[in-house]
């Protein structure tokens, strides 16, 4: 197979597997009530407990007035708060609420599920090679420069 096929399979098979899934899971994230950026965000907080705008905004790779509004919403869902630097009143810190904090967990605690259920059907050698490419694909990814203006449609 070529790699134009290949890529058109891929892009073929993606959402299915993500609907097949999604069916095994109930939660903010499947539901809608989080977006996928807003999950990113709130899976950051908990690995790193807190953060400043700056920090989060150049994680998600968003303009800081985007994560303004993206924080925003969490706000107003309780999941997120928003707080002043005591000694700098420029900088702004972001922290879960016990709420975010037990969703994150929760949607977390069900995608592992979900994952064994699937993956478990699958020979630990198989996996081992699959979780093997996912790394290398993460790893070129990571190394690759922001092209996203010109990428063309699919």
């Amino acid at each position: 197979m070529d790699i134009k096929e290949f890529a058109r399979k891929v892009i073929e098979l993606s959402p299915q597997i993500i609907r097949g899934f999604q069916q095994y899971e109930n939660n903010y994230l499947t539901r809608g009530e989080i977006t996928l950026p807003q999950f990113w965000a709130l899976s950051y907080l908990v690995r790193n407990g807190k953060s400043t705008m700056n920090n989060l905004a150049k994680y998600l790779k968003i303009s800081p007035s985007a994560t303004t509004g993206l924080i925003d919403r969490l706000i107003i869902q309780g999941l997120v708060v928003r707080k002043n630097d005591f000694h700098d009143r420029r900088i702004v810190w972001i922290g879960l609420t016990a709420k975010g904090n037990g969703i994150i967990k929760s949607i977390c605690k069900q995608k592992t599920e979900t994952l064994i259920k699937v993956f478990e059907k699958i020979s630990p050698k198989d996996r081992s090679h699959y979780l093997n490419i996912l790394e290398q694909v993460v790893k070129i990814t990571a190394s690759l420069p922001d092209t996203k203006s010109r990428l063309p449609k699919c």
